[in-house]
């Protein structure tokens, strides 16, 4: 497999991390998932319906895929439909469930991963 890296420079690590972060939280992938496994687009009240959120919620995290242009959205009268718009990002998860069924204890178990995360939350 042939690996093309951008080139290394503050502001390539600092995308990076943004781009995993928008797709760190539980929330964002399942909503993410669920436009992954519709393979049409969906609106608010459709994304509800399959994740079991609240609509307030699933706003709020659309507009941070959307910001990172993990997805897309288009308008049908009252309606906001959303896709996923990125393929890559799908290939990416791809990628990470191999590392995760390979080793998902040590995923699970990663010390340093909880504690920043409890951290984050007592933020």
């Amino acid at each position: 497999m042939s690996i093309r890296l951008l080139q290394s420079t503050a502001d390539v690590h600092e995308a990076r991390a943004h781009i995993f972060s928008a797709l760190s939280d539980p929330t964002r992938l399942r909503i993410f998932q669920a436009l992954v496994e519709a393979g049409h687009p969906l609106n608010v009240t459709e994304l509800c319906d399959r994740t079991g959120l609240e609509p307030n919620l699933v706003s709020h995290h659309l507009q941070c895929l959307k910001n990172c242009q993990l997805v897309d959205s288009e308008r049908d009268g009252r309606k906001k439909y959303y896709e996923v718009s990125r393929p890559e990002a799908v290939e990416m998860l791809a990628l990470a469930d191999d590392c995760i069924r390979r080793n998902v204890e040590s995923v699970l178990g990663c010390e340093i991963v909880t504690s920043d995360s409890d951290a984050a939350d007592d933020e």
